[in-house]
């Protein structure tokens, strides 16, 4: 140790000595600068803070407005469904990212993220909604109106209904068609239709009804095996009538209804 501490006292006073005499070597350089410099960190000092931005894409049926915010299973913040949400001064680590407060009908999965010191890391939660599951209904044509919000069932005998502000949709057989049934709507209450051909109940998408076109007035087309019949409802709802079969002796017919989105 007193080697060294001599060592070190020698060095310094002939770096010194130099800069007086104005003379420079590069030995003298080299020991002059690692005296000014001082010792070279450690690396223990405070860790610089970084931060993560967080997106969440929320995609299907029936989906979420928001969520709260897990990290490493503290809540951090709410989040929208299709949204930002930005948290800062985190110790560089790897932290695990999750979503609570989600509705029955949607999934996510949990994520990670590295910080860095002084960095912003960019991380995602994707969150898939499904659609409920289907409520059958058995009706008698043109009889029978269901009120697909309340699953009421009003019946109209020979097309004369008790009140026309009660009920949504009804089936009606036309011998000229094949298959006979066509979904008709109510047009009093400004119900509204939309055919989805080539799909069906377990094979529609969320594009599928983002690009239908709906309208107040009747579509003539049969409603077949092959086929999806949308209906929104005066209460901006939204449904998907699938499934259907058909019993042209009986004049009844069943068929599936799934909500895709909810109303006022």
């Amino acid at each position: 140790m007193m080697l060294s501490k001599t060592i070190g006292h020698s060095r310094t006073s002939d770096a010194a000595s130099a800069v007086r005499r104005g003379v420079f070597t590069l030995a003298t350089l080299i020991a002059f600068g690692s005296v000014a410099c001082g010792p070279s960190d450690s690396g223990t000092g405070p860790q610089v803070p970084g931060s993560i931005s967080v997106h969440t894409e929320t995609s299907g049926f029936q989906p979420d407005d928001s969520y709260e915010l897990l990290v490493d299973g503290a809540v951090a913040g709410t989040i929208g469904a299709n949204d930002e949400l930005m948290i800062s001064e985190l110790d560089p680590a790897t932290y695990e990212l999750a979503l609570s407060d989600v509705a029955d009908n949607c999934t996510v999965e949990s994520a990670t993220a590295t910080v860095e010191p002084n960095q912003t890391v960019n991380a995602s939660l994707s969150v898939v909604c499904s659609a409920a599951d289907p409520t059958p209904y058995s009706i008698r044509a043109n009889r029978d109106r269901p009120n697909l919000e309340n699953g009421q069932i009003i019946e109209c005998s020979f097309g004369l209904c008790p009140s026309d502000d009660e009920w949504d949709i009804y089936v009606q057989f036309v011998s000229s068609n094949n298959p006979q049934a066509v979904i008709r709507q109510n047009t009093t209450t400004g119900v509204e239709l939309a055919h989805v051909a080539g799909r069906t109940l377990s094979t529609l998408t969320e594009e599928d009804v983002e690009g239908a076109t709906f309208t107040v007035d009747p579509i003539d087309d049969s409603f077949d095996a092959g086929r999806v019949v949308l209906v929104k409802t005066d209460a901006g709802s939204v449904y998907a009538l699938g499934n259907p079969v058909e019993n042209t002796i009986l004049l009844t017919f069943t068929f599936d209804v799934v909500l895709l989105a909810a109303g006022s």
